[in-house]
């Protein structure tokens, strides 16, 4: 009797065990799913180019409350590669606007005078400047705006201006 109630109790153990697998099998497909839609949802409004993806704010920030906004997002204010980046970017804001408004990037010299970092850690290589640009006009101006002038070229202005702003998520 005792053989039979151990017997008994193995194969329940075992049944348990394959149906434990089983719904363990059946969660991960579940939560794999999940992680799709989720990708999916965390990128809606998102513009994508390459690996990046871009969105445009209309809030008027100073650049240091912009960036902030950016790395609640798990993003930060954009930076520019090259010349066809920009136009991207630009294609971002005039979908959002119908129109090029003067708008926040992530580059600043806020550090040192004159030499320009990207706030996400981007080798800064490319710069689409304006005429005479950066200036330092009056010695304070140390973060990069973008769309200025008929131009829609890059500027350097004081940091505590408002304008909007794009983030880039990698």
């Amino acid at each position: 009797m005792k053989l039979l109630t151990v017997s008994v109790l193995l194969c329940a153990v075992i049944t348990l065990i394959i149906a434990a697998e089983e719904g363990g099998k059946e969660a991960k497909a579940q939560e794999e799913h999940l992680v799709e839609k989720r990708y999916w949802y965390k990128y809606r409004g998102w513009t994508r180019y390459g690996n990046r993806h871009y969105r445009y704010f209309p809030y008027r920030l100073d650049w240091a409350h912009a960036q902030r906004h950016c790395q609640s997002m798990h993003a930060n204010l954009a930076s520019v590669r090259n010349l066809r980046e920009y136009r991207v970017i630009q294609r971002v804001i005039y979908r959002a606007t119908h129109s090029y408004p003067i708008t926040w990037l992530g580059g600043s010299d806020a550090q040192k005078e004159g030499y320009w970092f990207w706030i996400d850690g981007t080798r800064f290589r490319y710069t689409f400047w304006c005429r005479g640009e950066p200036n330092n006009l009056h010695r304070r101006e140390h973060c990069m705006h973008m769309n200025f002038t008929g131009s829609k070229c890059m500027n350097d202005i004081p940091c505590n201006y408002r304008y909007p702003f794009v983030c880039v998520r990698k």
